[in-house]
């Protein structure tokens, strides 16, 4: 028994003495509610002691000196307060839901005694697990139900103190003399005695129905404590006898040696699972309900997105056909979110839940899987829905019969083949998995190899646990991954629909966006599969119950104290600040890119480095406070830092500050183009200690911010993106000058793409060796079309000058050659090659 109070919230002996409490409550109040029942039923006795009561009190009205002001005060308060005391008790004391929750629980109570009475060998490990999983849920029912009626016996009590202070006050006794207030002040106290007897009855009576079921909610109590002790029990009896042999070895295994046949043990299976589904339903419909608000917001969202592409983009069809599952199948993408997210809600769901939840996700994802596989390798999905309905069907069963263990190893086979069957089939196709999906393949195969031998040497439950797992965690990995392109894919059409319809679609937004959030969502969606995978391996309470031990020991260092606990918030926190910056540094970058206006004093991207220093900011102060981290240990660290930064962190810290100052003063921003150290390109990132320099040349550079303040710094957009361009065009000498000048000045000036201020010049700059230099000088309002505008003048240049007949130039040489005299020039003897016949 010492093991089962270890699970409940109260001891025995607490119990015991509520026990006593409540029962003499109980007999108290019963010989209360008698009094009051005779005083009611005898009521010429009550009228002949009122009136015995109100003759008294004239009595005293001879001596009484009370001020009138006084006496009507008390009767306004005392009116006041038995209204509020009779709205209390009308509205706020209702104790409906425990009365007619409490026969339903105990309906399920006895259910479980059946079964811990009856336990017999052939009982499954999924079984035990189940009915522990209800008695944990009635529990956590009776807890919640112990509070309430604890806190609204504390406001019964409260209730009645005050109720009693209008028969102990004893200024009430004493009457005013005048016959026509006494009159008035009797019809008052009158009232106010009625208001007092009938809220007397009413808030003892609620008092004794919160004793009664105080007092069967502690039975229950106590009865769930000793069934989860047994089912413990049991549990790890299970567990020893799943290690040795249970069953004799498959080839000598004759269904005459199991308890149970197959339709008996389908027959218990429907009932029991039929139980948990309707238990689970009923108890747990805010979660459902959250569920499908979440599948009708998450749909609701994509098709907003999808609609406002379609009207807003011309080339609506190009940015679809870069999403490959939401924009052909927006309801069951919707239904892949809503099936992950929501099975993370419930706590300790009955296997029949989980599989029909797993099922519908199983089934959506396969389809949506179907425009992206060949139908080579879409077959093979349809060979896990097989094979999923019928360990499904397996893992429900609640007895152990001999069908099912030949079953179980006909399934390991089936799996081991396919996947085989599968890898030879994905080597013939160009469709190109991510790497870690073969590691999950190898597990597959390994978990089923071990099933397929356990189950041959009689360890039946490991091996059907292994099997079922291997299969679920596989397709599970798979619709992990179709889960985590579905969000990629409904983040990029909304950023997509909130484009103007000048912009053009881009196809390295999408990129983009997967390099910066994909593995953000990557991470979270592994943590996902390995809960699932302890759940189905049912060691899910095992790893919290271990895990929980593990955070929350204290460990010393010296004479710090702390817990992994504190440390892993710190991580956690400072993790999500990261994250968090991340991804508000893509959408800060991305809105920029697609504004239709954007100057550099509303760029939201001037401000990442500001948004970033917050994050950190923030995060670590949070991290700091949930970590529970003292405030002295802190100044510890801040001393130890500064060593640090004495001894040889000075480069880092000046980086750290060189980047605070760039946010504030914002010298340089992202998109700047600049020349900085004898390198030149435009600022592609600008962070905390360093910023990226992309050059032309497609490479990119890593600056610190140090760097930027201490070198010389050019900034070709600081003020404005205009740049000027310069170009230095040749005529041969003999050209008409003035014409020429004429020409390129109105070839410059008549193109729109040129600045009309400061405008245009063109100059003679030098008379060379052959030709004669004209310098063209014009500025250009964008930046980085600068280089295309000089090509297209040079050309312009070119024919026109090809059409006036001006030449252009070019390098030349006269070479003369001088030959000697015919009589002093020897002939010299030619020697004939060999004949290579020879």
């Amino acid at each position: 028994m010492p093991y089962c109070f270890y699970n409940i919230k109260i001891s025995k002996a607490k119990v015991t003495l509520l026990l006593l409490i409540a029962f003499s409550f109980f007999f108290a109040e019963a010989s209360i509610a008698q009094k009051q029942k005779k005083t009611l039923t005898v009521q010429s006795d009550s009228l002949k002691f009122a009136l015995k009561y109100r003759d008294s009190l004239l009595h005293k009205a001879k001596k009484s000196d009370t001020s009138i002001n006084h006496l009507l005060d008390k009767i306004e308060y005392y009116t006041a307060a038995f209204n509020e005391i009779n709205s209390a008790l009308a509205k706020g004391i209702d104790t409906l839901e425990i009365s007619n929750g409490l026969p339903r629980l105990e309906r399920g109570i006895k259910i479980v005694k059946e079964t811990v009475n009856n336990n017999d060998k052939s009982s499954t490990l999924r079984y035990l697990y189940a009915v522990r999983d209800i008695l944990t849920h009635i529990e956590d029912r009776l807890d919640d139900w112990q509070e309430k009626l604890s806190e609204r016996n504390a406001r019964l009590i409260k209730i009645q103190s005050r109720i009693q202070e209008f028969k102990s006050d004893s200024s009430l006794n004493y009457i005013p003399s005048e016959n026509a207030l006494q009159k008035q002040y009797l019809e008052q106290w009158t009232v106010l005695n009625t208001k007092f007897n009938k809220l007397q009855g009413i808030s003892r009576q609620k008092l004794l129905n919160i004793g009664l079921l105080q007092n069967r909610v502690v039975q229950n109590y106590i009865k769930i404590a000793d069934y989860k002790n047994q089912i413990n029990e049991i549990l790890d009896k299970f567990a020893e006898k799943a290690i040795s042999k249970e069953y004799p070895y498959l080839w000598q295994s004759k269904p005459s040696e199991y308890l149970n046949s197959l339709s008996y043990a389908w027959q218990e299976t429907l009932k029991m699972n039929k139980r948990l589904l309707l238990y689970f339903a009923i108890s747990n419909y805010d979660i459902h309900l959250y569920g499908i608000l979440l599948l009708a917001a998450f749909f609701y969202w994509v098709i907003r997105s999808l609609k406002k592409i379609r009207k807003n983009n011309i080339e609506a069809g190009e940015i679809f056909n870069q999403a490959d599952f939401v924009p052909k199948h927006p309801f069951l993408s919707s239904l892949v979110v809503s099936c992950v997210i929501t099975t993370f809600f419930y706590d300790h769901p009955p296997v029949i839940f989980v599989e029909a939840v797993m099922f519908i996700l199983l089934i959506s994802t396969g389809i949506l899987l179907r425009t992206l596989w060949p139908k080579s390798l879409f077959r093979y999905w349809l060979l896990i829905v097989g094979l999923t309905i019928f360990y499904d069907i397996s893992n429900l069963f609640i007895k152990v019969c001999y069908t099912d263990r030949i079953a179980i190893f006909l399934l390991s086979i089936i799996c081991l083949v396919g996947c085989i069957s599968f890898l030879k089939s994905l080597k013939k196709t160009d469709l190109v998995l991510p790497a870690r999906y073969f590691l999950f393949l190898r597990i597959f195969m390994a978990m089923q190899v071990a099933s397929l031998l356990l189950n041959l040497a009689g360890r039946f439950s490991i091996a059907k646990l292994l099997g079922v797992t291997a299969l679920s965690g596989l397709w599970q990995a798979i619709s992990l991954y179709v889960f985590v392109r579905v969000i990629m894919e409904a983040i990029f059409l909304h950023l997509e629909g909130d484009k103007s319809s000048d912009n053009e679609p881009s196809y390295f937004d999408y990129k983009t966006l997967q390099s910066r959030l994909q593995n953000i969502v990557t991470f979270i969606t592994g943590i996902f599969w390995l809960i699932w995978m302890a759940e189905n391996f049912n060691i899910i309470d095992f790893l919290v119950d271990f895990s929980t031990t593990l955070l929350t020991q204290y460990h010393t260092i010296g004479d710090t104290k702390f817990t992994f606990g504190n440390v892993l918030v710190f991580v956690i926190i400072i993790w999500i600040a990261s994250a968090l910056s991340k991804i508000i540094t893509y959408f800060f970058e991305f809105a920029d890119q697609h504004a239709v206006t954007t100057t550099r004093k509303n760029k939201l991207s001037s401000s990442i480095l500001l948004v970033k220093l917050t994050i950190f900011g923030v995060g670590f102060l949070l991290a700091i406070i949930a970590s529970s981290i003292p405030v002295e240990k802190i100044n510890i660290i801040i001393g130890a830092l500064s060593v640090g930064i004495g001894f040889g962190l000075q480069t880092i810290v000046n980086n750290l500050v060189s980047g605070v100052i760039l946010a504030f003063e914002k010298p340089v921003q992202i998109g700047d183009v600049i020349e900085v150290g004898g390198h030149s390109g435009t600022i592609k990132e600008m962070g905390i200690r360093a910023s990226k320099i992309a050059t032309g040349d497609g490479s990119e550079i890593i600056v610190p911010n140090g760097d930027l303040l201490s070198q010389h710094l050019v900034n070709w957009t600081l003020s404005n993106n205009n740049r000027r361009v310069e170009l230095v065009i040749r005529v041969a000498y003999g050209s008409e000058l003035n014409k020429v000048r004429k020409l390129l000045y109105q070839l410059i000036t008549k193109r729109e793409d040129v600045m009309k201020d400061p405008g245009p010049a063109v100059l003679i700059q030098n008379f060379s060796d052959n030709a004669v230099d004209f310098q063209i000088l014009f500025w250009v309002a964008d930046l980085g079309k600068s280089a295309e505008l000089k090509s297209r003048v040079l050309n312009d240049i070119y024919q026109t000058f090809d059409v006036e007949g001006i030449e252009i130039p070019f390098p030349q040489r006269n070479l003369h050659l001088h030959y000697p005299p015919e009589k002093e020039t020897e002939k010299l003897p030619v020697k004939e090659a060999p004949d290579k016949d020879k």
